[in-house]
């Protein structure tokens, strides 16, 4: 092998292995309640574009539960308070004893909202954060 194929071999590896950890030290590797309780930490009146996307992100996942698409749903359907289409699907998470603590959470949030979280609601999606 010529010296030029392995010095482009080399570069092609190094930038192929700084991607990689670039990509593991992201916001891919967070929970989806986790990025969902970052977003609505920041909301006002609806997520930003930025917060759709993730959102978006989360509701195509294959590893997303039926749960966290619901919620993620509802908090892309936001437009100061809750769509009224995602009112019973919200309050299924929260009545469905196999959904986590945070997903249930998060519903409640959701379908009490008011164009932001409240202050103890923020205090909830911080310690969502932890």
């Amino acid at each position: 092998m010529s010296t030029l194929r392995i010095f482009v071999l080399g570069i092609v590896t190094l930038g192929l292995l700084s991607s990689v950890a670039v990509f593991a030290g992201s916001d891919h590797e967070k929970s989806a309640t986790y990025q969902m309780a970052e977003i609505m930490h920041r909301l006002k009146h609806y997520p930003s574009p930025e917060g759709k996307d993730v959102l978006n992100k989360i509701t195509q996942a294959a590893n997303t539960t039926e749960n966290e698409r619901t919620v993620a749903t509802g908090m892309l359907n936001l437009q100061h308070k809750v769509a009224n289409d995602d009112i019973p699907k919200l309050k299924a998470v929260i009545a469905d004893k196999k959904a986590t603590a945070h997903e249930r959470e998060l519903a409640d949030i959701i379908l009490s909202l008011d164009h932001r979280p409240t202050k103890q609601d923020k205090a909830k999606l911080q310690a969502m954060m932890q």
